[in-house]
């Protein structure tokens, strides 16, 4: 067994993503329409930004669990910048300022 293999590593990645994804699709749908919305008007958008206007639209972020990790897709590229989340949920862990790509 190769415990270094980056494609095998990348296929694990996927099949945790589209499990994650399964049932919170409309979630999911839903919360990368607002990254792309924000990312659109301000340059650059956050997970806290996301979880911010879902909250105004009565929905809630927290229930994407690990789905939200698939909200910033290919439509998006990492800015190389990370800031502290807001949201008391997060313990203030850094997280990744996006943008359209």
């Amino acid at each position: 067994m190769n415990l270094f293999d980056a494609f095998e590593a990348e296929r694990r990645k996927q099949i945790g993503k589209m499990l994650a994804a399964e049932g919170r699709e409309h979630l999911l749908h839903a919360a990368r329409g607002f990254a792309a919305a924000i990312a659109s008007v301000r340059g650059e958008v956050t997970s806290d930004d996301v979880a911010a206007i879902m909250a105004e639209n009565e929905l809630d972020y927290s229930d994407l669990g690990n789905a939200a990790g698939s909200v910033f897709d290919g439509h998006f590229a990492w800015t190389g910048r990370v800031v502290p989340s807001a949201r008391p949920a997060s313990h203030g862990r850094l997280i990744r300022v996006w943008r359209l790509a």
